[in-house]
């Protein structure tokens, strides 16, 4: 009896100790899958102590639980669980020692990293020794260390055991809420780490296998005042107005909160309850303008940072729409629900200006007849900034390690009449870190992206985000000196979370690209056309290591190849309901000029990682060979 309950305070129990491998006697596993709201469209895989796959494609129900997996082989077992949270998909770990109760959360993979110090691509593949009851218990109890603070709020005991203790997915409420209020990282700096944040107060904490954990996390003091158990309904009573025009007419307003504002993308947001719920109404209806019609139903809310300083607390949400083809839409970035008089409400927009920061990450692969090869990468973060009427400079800045400010750009507005603002660069193209420079200029209308410096230089910035937080602060100006603070709804600062941040330079080669198969590399090499002709190129691809959701991909015949370019031929979509596909086939209309086998020829595939860092794999035919900087000759 005491063997059993020290097994269960571990993790699932089932064997006597570290020095006896578990053996399946008929045993079951099952348990909840969630990420704060059920996982969506989540599957189960499970491999046996040789890495074995014993389970796969194993179901996971809309409330995020699974049950009857049997286990066969030798353990422990690793479980992995793949599927949405938000629209962004995402892989998630757990373990059994023996059968009965193993949830799968982003606190059970961080507890099986820091008992491994395996990353979670490398952690389902062979052996895994170092996965012991012993290591459990100890990575465990770091993680309840760390969140001490997380666990009281929630109502959960010191000692519980993130595996196999009580989880109800979409409650908000016990295990769930401490789900909902942190965020959770893994990644890989000189060993696999991981990363919490709050989203209900302050701090961050940093932890490797073997060593203490760094930083702290401190919870708002207005948290437990603050039930999130309302949240679900919210979104259950959204579904349903949006069902038809009629239902959307009569109910949706009273789900609005007094003081929403949206926009989609127009120049003057609707605000108040009545107006936006007007013009959401008008916008899913609109199927004529890329509205998605009515009868969309709202994929359970993913939680992100709350602010609670007003009588009306404000969390950050995912606001996602279940397609008729089962396929997911985001609508919006940085999208809230407020609690007003006691009840949740859509808030939209969280901020009277928008305003999105993300990471992403470009591998370049060349290839040229002879068989000769080069790839390059560039890493870079992302901000996008409203052009509002009267704002004439923004600053974005992060804290390092010590609190101390770090300005990574400055913004301000180009000529004309552009829809954002521009990152304010010195005559070599380099960022300008000094506003009022005499040499400072803007280079065009929708220059948001600040790239990072290859090698370590590039690894600080980064390193701050692990260690610091992952939030950045744009702080506003309305004189294009930068000193005169511009206010909008009573602020002239607004943090934001950074979606992603890019692996250190040492861990790009390992990141879990997409490699084109070999038939895939040998068609994109003798793919030709005629003029104004038509065609598709297939795609397949592979991953050496992990997985990377690649989701849709453009051809191209020259390296600019924007948006609207006539060297973009081909653009292709896979449906997020089917994120595990691994081959794309593009539509190609070929413009007035021929192209032939010989010719300079681009495959692009775009992509995101679970917790949204923009990934992009380019591979490129070079019929006159490969450049000394990695790309193809003229």
């Amino acid at each position: 009896m005491a063997g059993l309950a020290l097994l269960t305070g571990c993790g699932g129990g089932g064997s006597d100790g570290d020095s006896r491998t578990p053996r399946a006697t008929g045993a079951s596993v099952g348990g909840s899958v969630a990420v704060g709201a059920p996982m969506a469209d989540a599957v189960i895989r499970v491999v046996d102590s040789t890495g074995a796959v014993i389970a796969s494609g194993v179901g996971v129900d809309a409330a995020g639980a699974y049950t009857g997996v049997a286990l066969t082989g030798t353990g422990p077992w690793r479980i992995e669980a793949c599927g949405h949270a938000g629209d962004n998909y995402r892989c998630i770990y757990s373990v059994t020692q023996g059968g009965g109760t193993a949830n799968v959360t982003p606190l059970t993979t961080a507890a099986v990293l820091l008992a491994t110090g395996q990353s979670p691509e490398d952690l389902m593949q062979g052996t895994s020794p170092t996965l012991t009851p012993t290591n459990l218990a100890n990575a465990q109890t770091a993680l309840r260390q760390g969140l001490s603070g997380v666990l009281a709020d929630a109502g959960v005991a010191s000692d519980f055991d993130f595996i196999s203790g009580n989880l109800s997915a979409g409650t908000r409420t016990g295990y769930d809420r401490v789900l909902d209020a942190v965020g959770v990282t893994t990644g890989e700096a000189s060993q696999p780490f991981v990363q919490i944040t709050p989203r209900m107060g302050t701090g961050n904490l940093y932890i490797e296998a073997g060593s203490a954990p760094q930083g702290t996390l401190t919870v708002d003091s207005a948290a437990a005042s603050v039930s999130l158990a309302g949240i679900e309904p919210l979104f259950v009573s959204l579904t349903q107005a949006l069902s038809s025009r009629t239902a959307c007419d009569a109910n949706l307003e009273g789900l609005i909160a007094s003081s929403a504002m949206m926009s989609f993308d127009s120049p003057t947001p609707a605000t108040g309850a009545h107006d936006v719920a007007a013009l959401m109404c008008d916008f899913i209806g609109d199927t004529a303008h890329e509205g998605p019609g009515f009868g969309v139903a709202l994929v359970s809310p993913t939680l992100g940072r709350c602010d609670l300083s007003g009588a009306d607390p404000v969390c950050r949400v995912s606001f996602v729409l279940r397609m008729p083809d089962g396929s997911l839409q985001s609508i919006g970035e940085e999208m809230a629900v407020a609690r007003e008089g006691g009840n949740w409400k859509f808030k939209g927009q969280v901020n009277p200006i928008a305003i999105h920061a993300n990471a992403t990450v470009q591998r370049s692969q060349a290839f040229d007849a002879g068989g000769n090869t080069a790839v390059t990468y560039q890493r870079a973060l992302q901000f996008d900034i409203q052009a509002y009427s009267g704002l004439q400079c923004a600053k974005v800045s992060q804290r390092n390690a010590s609190g101390n400010e770090v300005v990574l750009a400055w913004f301000k507005p180009y000529g004309g009449s552009p829809q954002r603002l521009s990152a304010w660069r010195d005559g070599s193209s380099n960022v300008e870190l000094n506003p009022t420079a005499s040499g400072g200029t803007l280079r065009d209308a929708d220059d948001t992206w600040i790239m990072l410096p290859d090698g370590t230089a590039g690894d600080s910035s980064i390193n701050n985000f692990y260690r610091a937080g992952r939030s950045v602060t744009f702080t506003l100006y309305g004189n294009s000196a930068c000193s005169t603070p511009f206010t909008i709804a009573g602020r002239s600062e607004f943090e934001v979370d950074v979606m992603g941040v890019p692996p250190l330079s040492d861990r790009l080669d390992s990141f879990p690209w997409p490699n084109l198969t070999a038939a895939s590399a040998a068609n994109l090499r003798t793919l030709s056309l005629a003029s104004s002709a038509s065609g598709s190129f297939q795609a397949s691809w592979t991953f050496a290591r992990g997985f990377t959701n690649m989701g849709e991909a453009s051809f191209c015949t020259d390296y600019s190849c924007g948006d609207g370019s006539s060297a973009r031929i081909g653009e292709g979509r896979i449906s997020s309901s089917t994120s595990t596909a691994q081959s794309l086939n593009v539509a190609l209309s070929n413009g007035s000029t021929a192209l032939p086998a010989a010719h300079f020829k681009m495959l692009a595939l775009y992509g995101r990682t679970g917790e949204g860092m923009g990934v992009q794999a380019n591979f490129a035919y070079c019929p006159n060979g490969i450049g000394s900087f990695g790309q193809c000759n003229p």
